[in-house]
């Protein structure tokens, strides 16, 4: 037991614990408590005190819920009582200058001085630094206080708010390490995930997504208002239980569920305008007839009259509304949450939108005198959608001012030539549809044979479908070389999981410890099938005739099948001394069909300790610490992402036809060598950290260390032919480490009854190197990634993959400024008086230096106020925007940056450490004002709360390009694609009530 008293309350811990899981607080153990008040009473030392009034009032959580349950007890006496299930208290014969106390668990106690009032309501805010927090940790759940693995762990009250597509824009800029980029303005789009760098050359680098203890799930499985808590598992000794898909750390999300209680009912919903926070400045029509009069050009088949933004004709302001409605309640034998969720968003860009339905159902109920507990999960989504089309934005670019949209007579303007043409067409007269589903059920059992002893199974069962149809018409810019393009493509994914555990959990004295053993069967099967023809006579049957087409190819028709099985045995040992010395030992064992025949299972095992400082007898008199701990960590984890299915074994393909018998024939030819060594990349994770609560809870927070070495890393790698049959390989060969250090910083500034402000700081620093990419069978000295679309060049790459660099490392010629005629002055690195390849060197690096996030929350009664910044520090961007287009050698015919006509530049376009810019920034990301109505339970509501968000108010940066937030997933981040697509503001008027 810990040497520290909890001064949140005066009950039982038993009692309490109970109010906490039962919203619904049971009348034994109300009856239990009020008599135990009355008999403290009676023995009360000072009869004295004088009783002059009643008091009454509600006692709510932040959201405005009345807390049912809840402590009402006069200061220096054992008078109180507890609050009713809608929150409500009455206390009488309270004397003038009493203090009354309130408090719950998981809730920060307040004090209210009665003096001349009746009525006294309070708001507790949750103790969002509670040791005894339920942290999620895969296969079960731990204490916070008990962890001594890398975990951060955050609920409703710490995710990001406003317009939330999905469970990663509620963490962006929350957790330190964790890095959630949006690429560019496309609301259809995912973000990148990254946690503690990047872990993989081909597979994924994003982390392992559990949801409610089901893995492997779609981030877009829930709404997020159905989202109660997420954990992010960071170090190995964490993840480790996941095996080989958790070198890029795990997230784990869960769902709301029902509790005892009366039944509550919720609406959630909002309403949000998105205008475009930065366009392209390109050169108007008044600029371009200026230049192109005083170079003295004669441009009358150019200019058509025209006054076009061409960015402005293609955008918008976009409308969306999102509706959520959810019914939970409970006993204390079971309970019970169903919710719909309806999400209807436009993009800023005319042909960016989506509809998305969401349908979630759990229910609960324990059996065999509360030994059993079966829970099921029931869950659909249903998503339409359109993409934004990236070339769009290109064209818009090149388009020059002075085209119109339209000719006179209505019809749509079109150019002839090549690479060029009205984005509107586009817009107007193609389509690109995506239709997807998903339908998933989760069945859980868990029953304790014994005490202390629980066996567990769960079984899961997922189809996802998506449905594909494009068609680019034949007179439009992308359908007219093909006189007309149209596909359809269907894929369907089936899961399916079985999972069984036994728990075991003891304590013998000082001693606590509990131990996990499990057998996971998990299979996938994807299969796919598509069409595609070209050659239309005219538009009308769209994609929905594929036959009418007139120039079907062999390749157009395919279909194929797929599946991957994996086995894992997985176990973990738990155990803590005297509440203060904490051992965690796991141990998984995957079996997967990916892997070669000499590797098809890999083990992969971790061990954490932790010390609670705090807890010694030497700290007993050091009253400023609350809590301190020290941790240190070392495990091994895997990504089998890299590996697709049957790339171990040696495949054939169709090849060319040839003539035998009278007609042509296929032929069939090696597609892909075998690897029998294939297997897993394999991260060794070492961690350091200290955990921190001081001054009385004001101030905590967390530092991390670590370094992650990654070994056996996949890539594709050339190979002779002969001995090969087929001159490319996929083998694990490479090496790749990431050292960094984690600081989160939390203080309440202020602290009053009806007042407070809080901030929370994060912030992260990783360093990754490239350390090997070759062996003895497979080499390379280095890989060129990131094609650049530069006209008039081929095979021009923008970043590099080499040993000693970082991923990504931009690769190029340096530029050391403009000459006297506005020509680059190029570096010759190789001095032999010419400029080629040989000269090209680093020249900038995308990987940040430093990623943080400030969070600040003030609240003054029933009002609330939060603002979030992020950004990040040290990263280069490479703006192809600026390389393509700030010259004027495009002019006339294409359009051009405003800034091609003061920056000096007269040469034609080259890729060089002059459009390698500074992508630091700081972003106001969110600010969200929020008011709590006080119905006091009138007309059935509890609680009712009216926000106002914006999101991506301002930037602060010296990039000069649209946004230096881009792409940084794949082997050459950091770049500003041409086509690019501008991101919203977002202004968001939301409620919420709650009966």
């Amino acid at each position: 037991m810990s040497k520290k008293s909890d001064s949140r309350g005066i009950s039982l811990p038993i009692l309490l614990r109970q109010m906490l899981c039962n919203r619904w607080v049971s009348l034994i153990p109300a009856v239990l408590f009020l008599l135990s008040l009355n008999v403290h009473a009676a023995n009360d030392p000072n009869p004295q005190n004088q009783t002059i009034r009643e008091v009454k009032g509600t006692v709510r959580d932040a959201n405005g819920n009345g807390l049912p349950g809840a402590n009402v007890v006069v200061k220096g006496t054992s008078i109180g009582t507890i609050s009713a299930s809608d929150g409500t208290y009455v206390l009488s014969d309270i004397p003038n200058d009493a203090v009354l106390v309130f408090s719950f668990i998981g809730m920060i106690t307040q004090e209210e001085v009665v003096g001349d009032r009746t009525t006294i309501d309070v708001v507790l805010v949750e103790d969002r630094i509670g040791l005894e927090e339920v942290v999620a940790i895969g296969y079960g759940t731990q204490q916070k206080s008990q962890l001594s693995g890398s975990v951060t762990n955050l609920t409703e009250e710490d995710f990001n708010v406003g317009l939330m597509n999905n469970a990663a824009d509620m963490l962006k800029g929350k957790v330190a390490g964790l890095v959630v980029t949006m690429e560019d303005g496309d609301i259809t789009r995912d973000k990148t995930i990254r946690l503690r760098g990047v872990s993989s050359l081909t597979g994924s680098s994003s982390p392992f997504v559990v949801i409610d203890g089901v893995p492997g799930m779609d981030i877009n499985s829930v709404a997020p208002q159905d989202i109660e808590s997420i954990s992010v598992l960071k170090d190995a000794s964490a993840s480790a239980i996941y095996g080989s898909r958790s070198a890029s750390g795990v997230i784990m999300i869960t769902t709301k569920k029902g509790r005892a209680g009366h039944t509550s009912v919720n609406y959630d919903g909002y309403a949000t305008v998105d205008v475009v926070s930065n366009k392209p400045e390109l050169l108007t029509a008044e600029q371009w007839r200026q230049y192109t009069a005083e170079k003295g050009w004669n441009v009358t088949s150019l200019d058509k009259g025209g006054n076009t933004d061409w960015f402005d004709e293609i955008m918008r302001k976009g409308y969306s509304q999102n509706h959520a409605l959810s019914v939970s309640g409970g006993t204390e034998k079971g309970s019970y949450r169903g919710s719909l969720n309806y999400l209807g968003r436009q993009g800023i860009m005319k042909d960016n939108w989506i509809n998305r339905y969401n349908a979630l159902f759990t229910i609960s109920q324990k059996a065999i005198k509360d030994k059993l507990l079966l829970s099921f999960t029931g869950g659909y989504s249903q998503s339409d959608y359109s993409q934004a089309n990236a070339s769009n934005s290109a064209l818009a670019y090149q388009m020059i001012p002075v085209y119109p949209v339209r000719n006179e007579d209505g019809s749509l303007f079109q150019v002839s030539q090549n690479g060029v043409g009205n984005p509107v067409q586009n817009l107007e007269q193609n389509s690109d549809l995506y239709k997807s589903s998903q339908l998933f059920t989760n069945l859980k059992a868990d029953l304790e044979l014994f005490r202390g002893f629980t066996l567990g199974t769960n079984l899961f069962k997922q189809r996802e479908a998506l449905d594909h149809s494009l068609y680019n018409a034949i007179n439009s810019p992308e359908g007219r070389g093909d006189n007309g393009f149209a596909y359809r493509g269907n894929e369907v994914w089936d899961k399916a999981l079985l999972e069984v555990t036994a728990k075991y959990s003891r304590e013998i004295g000082n001693n606590k410890f509990s131990l996990l053993g499990g057998y996971s069967w998990e299979e996938n099967v994807w299969q796919s099938e598509s069409a595609q023809n070209r050659g239309f006579l005219f538009d009308d049957f769209g994609y929905n005739n594929l036959g009418a087409g007139e120039n079907l190819l062999s390749s157009d028709v395919y279909s194929s099948k797929s599946m991957t099985r994996l086995i894992s045995f997985f176990g973990r040992l738990n155990y803590t001394m005297l509440n203060r010395y904490i051992l965690t030992a796991t141990v998984r064992r995957d079996g997967s069909s990916k892997f070669g025949d000499n590797n098809k299972w890999g083990t992969f095992p971790s061990a954490s300790v932790a010390w609670r400082i705090s807890e010694e007898p030497f700290m007993s008199n050091v009253g400023f610490v609350k809590d301190l701990k020290l941790r240190a960590s070392y495990g091994i984890v895997g990504n089998q992402d890299g590996i697709a299915p049957y790339r171990s074994i040696a495949l054939y393909g169709r090849s060319d036809e040839y003539w035998d018998n009278g007609r042509w024939n296929n032929s069939y030819r090696y597609s892909q060598n075998d690897n029998p060594n294939l297997q897993w990349e394999e991260t060794a994770s070492l961690n350091f950290g200290v955990d921190y609560y001081l001054l009385d809870d004001r101030l905590y927070g967390s530092v991390d260390y670590y370094s992650r070495q990654t070994r056996n890393l996949l890539y594709v790698y050339s190979v002779p032919v002969p001995p090969y049959l087929y001159p490319t390989i996929l083998a694990n060969v490479g090496d790749m480490s990431n050292k960094g250090i984690e600081a989160v910083i939390n203080g309440e500034i202020i602290r009053k009854n009806d007042f407070r402000w809080t901030i929370s700081v994060n912030i992260a620093h990783n360093k990754n190197l490239i350390t090997r990419l070759s062996n003895d069978l497979y080499t390379t000295s280095s890989i060129p990634t990131g094609d650049i679309d530069l006209a008039g060049t081929t095979g021009l790459t923008s970043s590099i993959i080499e040993v000693g660099q970082e991923v990504g490392t931009f690769f190029g010629w340096r530029c050391l400024g403009l000459d006297e005629n506005g020509k680059f002055i190029i570096d010759d690195i190789e001095p032999d008086g010419r400029i080629n390849n040989l000269d090209r060197t680093y020249i900038g690096h995308p990987l940040p230096v430093l990623t943080y996030g400030i969070s600040n929350t003030i609240s003054y009664r029933g009002i609330d106020f939060n603002f979030f910044l992020n950004g990040v520090y040290g990263n280069d961007v490479l703006n192809n925007p600026r390389l393509a287009y700030s010259n004027t050698t495009w002019l006339p015919g294409i359009n051009v940056l405003q800034d091609a006509l003061t920056n000096g530049i007269k040469d034609s376009p080259t890729y060089s450490s002059y459009f390698i810019e500074d992508g630091s920034f700081l972003r106001l990301d969110n600010a969200s004002l929020g008011y709590n109505f006080n119905f006091q339970n009138s007309l059935g509501i509890n609680s009712c709360k009216l926000y106002f968000t914006v999101q991506n108010l301002f930037i602060i940066t010296k990039y000069t390009g649209l946004d230096p937030e881009v792409n940084m997933s794949g082997l050459s981040p950091g770049v500003e694609e041409t086509y690019y697509i501008p991101k919203a503001r977002s202004f968001t008027l939301g409620l919420n009530v709650s009966f």
